[in-house]
């Protein structure tokens, strides 16, 4: 079966995220493709970064995309819920773009390829607090307990069970306000929560962001590279592998993005 990376680039900036974070996992030894979904009038400018091996031109495939309110919704949310028709690999690793890796994530692809399901993300079974402390309210409209999900990492596998998720997502998309999901985020609606219902609906739980070492977050410069430190949440917690991914909310721009950078690549 075929496996690679698959990242959303929709726009320059987002493109030399993505190249930052693409030169980390050939960094980690990560010898796996690496696919790039971006607007058409970016494909030169992507492809002079000579690091991507496959661009995937963003058109909305379906009328969903009318229903889209903002820009979130139009260039994050509505590619995200249409992965199984985007999605280039039989295996796929999706992660943001403002990622970087710092360990070879081969035990992340054999961990994930064995879920039985063929869909794994992050998050936490029970987080009253999470959804802007609402999802116990969304839990009760939806008449199922509804998880925490984290958006910054997703493993998919091509199976017929896709599209029956990804068709769920897209009608939790047009109930949004009846399940009572919040708009807190940008005035519109948010990935997130769209997956966590989904998750509920088929009865599915997210590995723990400390049950399994996949993805970290927000290292400080001080932190010696690589680390086995899980960070959400604050919790400093000691894994028995090193999590490959480490999500940096300060984005390219940040010091402790360009620190970690550096830190990775030996600069």
């Amino acid at each position: 079966m075929s496996q690679g990376y698959f990242l959303i680039a929709l726009g320059q900036r987002y493109i030399d995220e993505c190249c930052l974070l693409a030169n980390t996992i050939r960094k980690s030894g990560d010898q796996r493709p690496i696919s790039l979904l971006i607007h058409g009038k970016d494909k030169v400018y992507a492809r002079e970064k000579g690091i991507f091996d496959q661009l995937i031109e963003f058109e909305p495939v379906s009328g969903l995309f009318k229903e889209c309110q903002t820009d979130f919704e139009k260039y994050c949310l509505y590619p995200r819920i249409n992965f199984d028709y985007y999605i280039p690999y039989d295996q796929n690793i999706i992660v943001d773009s403002d990622v970087l890796c710092q360990w070879n994530p081969e035990h992340v692809w054999n961990y994930c390829s064995m879920n039985k399901v063929g869909i794994v993300m992050q998050g936490r079974i029970n987080d009253p607090n999470w959804h802007w402390g609402t999802v116990e309210e969304v839990s009760r409209e939806v008449g199922k307990h509804v998880p925490h999900v984290h958006g910054g990492f997703f493993y998919l596998r091509k199976t017929g069970f896709l599209e029956d998720f990804f068709n769920c997502a897209k009608h939790v998309f047009y109930n949004y306000d009846k399940y009572k999901c919040k708009r807190y985020f940008r005035g519109g609606r948010v990935d997130e929560i769209l997956f966590a219902v989904t998750y509920a609906h088929y009865g599915i739980e997210p590995v723990e962001f400390d049950e399994y070492p996949i993805m970290t977050f927000n290292y400080t410069s001080d932190i010696q590279i690589p680390s086995k430190l899980q960070t959400e949440g604050g919790q400093n917690k000691e894994m028995n592998d090193y999590p490959p991914f480490i999500h940096m909310f300060d984005k390219m721009e940040g010091n402790e993005f360009k620190t970690l950078y550096g830190k990775i690549m030996n600069v």
